[in-house]
């Protein structure tokens, strides 16, 4: 299995993991925040948000530019 396919992989993984896991957070009764409520959560100290701005720039930085 090449590297790229791993990587690949992975990031299908994370990404059902994350869908999993907004589904049961959305099941009536759950304990668990969806993910709109989590960044609502993140995003209301001064921290949070510069945190997103950093995730935000790494993303595009790795995923959008051009070497």
């Amino acid at each position: 299995m090449s590297p790229r396919a791993i990587t690949v992989t992975g990031y299908v993984v994370i990404g059902a993991a994350a869908l999993l896991v907004e589904v049961v957070a959305r099941r009536p009764g759950s304990r668990v925040p969806t993910f709109s409520q989590l960044l609502s959560h993140v995003m209301h100290e001064k921290w949070g948000r510069v945190g997103m701005l950093l995730a935000w720039w790494w993303l595009g930085f790795h995923f959008l530019s051009r070497s």
